[in-house]
């Protein structure tokens, strides 16, 4: 699956332009409970503001309501060094998310136009329809060697029972693979059949 099918468009963003004065910044998260915004200027992305900084900085101001009617400054707006396009894998968007301390993850157009953000909950809310967190499933542990994934899929054959969706993860022991598997019908007599063929099934 690619950025374009999970992505929120900046038209369905909360965003901040760099001319905005600072009460409107502060408005907009009174609103919406979020803690960081994009800031656009044109269609670019400058990057983002923090509510955390943002109250930080008015503190520390002697005059606060002079200071609430000015324009951001740019000492406020953090650059974003990671992004993604429309047309990258989803999976390269999750990697970013565990190897960076990110809030979001901007998206630009091919041509290098700010598109969008990808969320946190847009990657997990993925990983849960990938891996059918929320669905019957049976769990087959198989070897790392040729000819262990076709067995499986030849008790299926011989059932005559499609597969909706399956993923296999390293199991990260004992040179295993663990198979994620969701069966169209018969739950119980494929998980029965896969035991008898000597396959070693997740209770």
């Amino acid at each position: 699956m690619k950025i374009k099918s999970i992505y929120v468009p900046k038209e369905d963003l909360t965003i901040v332009k760099s001319t905005d004065r600072v009460q409107d910044v502060l408005k907009r998260f009174e609103e919406t409970g979020i803690f960081s915004l994009p800031v656009v200027k044109g269609n670019d992305l400058l990057g983002t503001i923090y509510k955390e900084k943002l109250y930080r900085v008015l503190a520390d101001m002697d005059n606060k309501e002079a200071y609430k009617n000015q324009e951001i400054e740019d000492s406020l707006i953090i650059k974003n060094e990671r992004f993604t396009t429309l047309e990258a894998p989803v999976e390269l968007a999750a990697k970013e998310f565990v190897d960076n301390q990110l809030t979001f993850i901007p998206v630009n157009t091919e041509e290098g136009d700010f598109a969008g953000i990808v969320t946190h909950k847009a990657i997990f809310k993925y990983l849960v329809d990938l891996f059918g967190i929320t669905e019957d499933k049976i769990v087959v542990y198989i070897e790392n060697m040729s000819g262990q994934l076709a067995k499986v899929l030849d008790v299926f054959t011989k059932l005559n029972v499609n597969i909706k969706k399956i993923v296999a993860e390293d199991a990260k022991v004992l040179n295993l693979y663990r198979l994620i598997i969701q069966p169209e019908k018969d739950l119980t007599k494929v998980r029965e059949a896969l035991k008898k063929d000597g396959l070693r099934v997740e209770e």
